[in-house]
């Protein structure tokens, strides 16, 4: 009998020691989940900080057709502005830049916004347009899917912009591949240094490509015009900004932002010209035989018997 209450009550405590453990495993997932690590109070927020240097962005368009005036005292007077409307302070703006360029997932997060924004109002611009015929099966077709506008700063993690497109049936031999798109440098201070490169593989493995260096906010035109008329592989291609970090004068406190926007990267049909065999023959004959019309206008010859000698 003492057997049976001795086996009861251990079955009695594990199943509470059961509960308990549970019950300790929930708390724990709910107290975890509740504190995941977030932005301090004191700085500011990705949505406030995108909106800043969104307009900070719209101001420096206005001054670079503004040839009137210096650059960096009409943006000062922007930047003050910008601060004064959204209620914010120059030293909450510098410290919070601070805060996110040592923390780049929160950045990236910020710049996403941004691109996000800019991707929006290039379309609502009419973004895409600039060729005659953009669908998918015409002649001039925009094959770039991704999102029309981004940014990087000059930090590792968030520095460089690659894509990759892999050609499909709707690709001809002979195909051109042509990369337009606007660039435009948000620096308060620093180098203002980037880099892109757009690249052909065709079917034999051989590769074309392009580069350019970016050192001016402005609209930038590449093409690859494929004179061997080869099929295509793949397009690849990239943006880089060029690090600053190691340069005395540039301040953490102030924000260094590459946009690139209204990215179109147009493949182009371009017929084979078609040869007239009369004219390749003709051609031949003239390289090869003297001229008929030449030979008739030579004098006919004197008889013998006519000459005097």
């Amino acid at each position: 009998m003492t057997n049976t209450n001795n086996v009861d009550n251990m079955t009695r405590v594990s199943g509470m020691l059961r509960m308990l453990a549970a019950c300790l495993v929930l708390f724990m997932t709910v107290v975890l989940s509740g504190c995941k690590p977030g932005i301090p109070g004191r700085y500011l927020q990705p949505d406030e900080m995108a909106d800043i240097l969104y307009d900070y962005h719209l101001a420096e368009g206005i001054v670079q057709t503004d040839y009137s005036s210096s650059d960096s005292i009409a943006m000062r007077a922007y930047r003050i502005n910008i601060l004064h409307s959204h209620g914010v302070s120059e030293a909450d703006f510098d410290s919070s830049m601070v805060y996110y360029t040592r923390h780049t997932r929160e950045l990236q997060q910020v710049y996403n916004k941004i691109g996000d924004r800019l991707d929006r109002e290039a379309v609502e611009r009419g973004g895409q347009a600039g060729f005659a015929d953009m669908t998918d099966n015409a002649d001039t077709t925009n094959v770039w899917k991704l999102s029309s506008a981004f940014v990087l700063s000059p930090y590792v993690a968030t520095n460089r912009m690659s894509f990759e497109i892999k050609a499909d049936s709707s690709y001809h031999e002979g195909d051109r591949m042509v990369l337009d798109f606007d660039a435009q440098f948000l620096y308060q201070d620093g180098m203002r240094d980037a880099s892109v490169v757009l690249a052909v593989t065709y079917a034999n493995d051989s590769v074309e490509y392009v580069n350019n260096s970016i050192n001016s906010s402005t609209h930038y035109h590449m093409q690859i015009t494929n004179e061997g008329r080869l099929a295509i592989k793949a397009v690849r291609g990239y943006w880089m900004l060029s690090s600053d970090r190691s340069m005395p004068t540039s301040s953490a406190t102030t924000f260094k932002l590459f946009v690139v926007s209204n990215i179109r990267l147009v493949r182009m049909h371009v017929a084979e010209p078609v040869i007239n065999p009369e004219d390749e023959d003709q051609k031949a004959d003239s390289l090869n035989r003297p001229r008929l019309d030449s030979l008739k206008r030579l004098p006919p010859p004197t008889p013998l018997k006519d000459r005097r000698i």
